[in-house]
């Protein structure tokens, strides 16, 4: 076991929903580091590069929900996923018609406030035996990534910085 905590970068929204919708059960991408810049060019987390590093994620959401950004392509993308999400859960008989419908019309209509980011920062100990490591070939670069597909909210804190 190498860090104590691993970090994760998630808008505002993604929480409510999934404290709403899914029974207060989150999948998370997270790393060891929350700023793999920081670290020495010879260590492996520096390999995780900007679009996977929670800090360079943290930075890019809050710069264009402060500066008002309707068309950020971070923002854009984290709608993409959440309605892709709410029509999974519908089609796997998680959630009704009308969640579903309820979840895209948010994501749809949430202010840009919705989407500022926090971060997650999960003791590794809790989650240690459902942690996943992502295969490098899915990963965005060569630092290890990893997937928690279960995270529960009381297993961590969150953050706004």
């Amino acid at each position: 076991m190498s860090d104590i905590v691993l970090y994760s970068t998630n808008v505002f929204l993604k929480p409510l929903i999934q404290s709403r919708y899914q029974a207060d059960e989150h999948y998370v991408w997270c790393s060891e580091d929350f700023d793999s810049s920081k670290l020495s060019a010879y260590a492996y987390g520096s390999l995780v590069p900007p679009s996977s590093n929670p800090a360079d994620i943290y930075r890019e959401l809050q710069r264009d929900v402060q500066r008002k950004d309707s068309h950020s392509a971070k923002i854009t993308a984290q709608k993409a996923t959440l309605i892709r999400l709410a029509t999974e859960w519908h089609a796997n008989g998680k959630i009704s018609l009308a969640d579903k419908d309820d979840i895209i019309y948010m994501v749809n209509n949430a202010s840009l406030d919705h989407w500022r980011p926090l971060v997650y920062i999960i003791p590794r100990a809790v989650v240690e035996s459902r942690l996943q490591v992502v295969p490098v070939a899915k990963r965005a670069g060569f630092g290890n990534e990893y997937i928690i597909p279960d995270l529960k909210r009381c297993e961590f804190d969150i953050i706004e910085i």
